[in-house]
């Protein structure tokens, strides 16, 4: 087998890059992972978590009950925090709080104290991917 030349490697690199380019980019990043929940009321729950190793960036999409609702990273005592801004859309300062494979939903009216639950709406647990087959069959 022949060695090949720098001037066709060069090319051959050149052409990818611009396939890549052309393709809307180079790498295309995994997007983050719908996370289910059930609730002890039946009701479900899901979270797309985004940017989690960095806590100024971390959010939430978190749907429940047919509504999406995005919270960001917020101080806690203890667990994961994430707090909504109040909107046109939901009108409450929603709390997600995590603590391993539990998570609650709740509502405050001081976003900013840490060490309230704030009102409960729901307390859900994390669904894994053996409880999904398990009642699915």
């Amino acid at each position: 087998m022949k060695p090949v030349s720098p001037l066709v490697a060069a090319g051959l690199l050149g052409a990818a890059f611009m396939l890549s380019a052309a393709s809307g980019g180079g790498r295309v990043a995994n997007s983050p992972a719908v996370v289910p929940y059930v609730c002890e009321d039946g009701r479900q729950a899901s979270a797309i978590y985004e940017h989690g190793g960095d806590y100024l960036h971390a959010k939430v999409l978190l749907t429940f009950e047919g509504r999406t609702t995005e919270l960001e990273a917020a101080p806690t005592l203890y667990g994961v925090r994430y707090r909504s801004e109040p909107s046109a859309e939901e009108p409450r300062t929603l709390l997600w709080s995590l603590r391993g494979e539990r998570a609650a939903l709740a509502e405050t009216s001081d976003p900013n104290d840490v060490t309230s639950d704030g009102r409960p709406i729901a307390r859900c647990t994390r669904l894994r991917t053996a409880a999904l087959s398990a009642s699915a069959g």
